[in-house]
């Protein structure tokens, strides 16, 4: 059996709100979607700042130390004090 234009139509404006109302919901949510996915990179953008300063902060510190290490090891032994006999109860 074949639908008329005419019911077809009908059918159409009955479906019409309910299709409408569906597609706000969908519009709603691709907008939250897109305001979530704004925020995410925009942290990630911060994060990737702030790992940058960290690797710069970390290379710093290990270029001290091995300044640090290496005038320790060239400095001379310190020399034996000289002990006394007594001993002190």
């Amino acid at each position: 059996m074949r639908a008329s234009p005419l019911r077809l139509l009908a059918l159409a404006l009955v479906l019409a709100p309910g299709a409408a109302a569906a597609q706000t919901g969908i519009d709603a949510r691709f907008n939250n979607l897109q305001r979530s996915i704004s925020a995410l990179s925009g942290q990630i953008e911060q994060l990737k700042v702030q790992e940058r300063q960290l690797e710069q902060q970390l290379t710093k510190m290990q270029t001290s130390f091995e300044q640090r290490i290496e005038r320790l090891e060239k400095r001379p032994p310190p020399k034996p004090t000289p002990r006394t006999g007594r001993s002190r109860h």
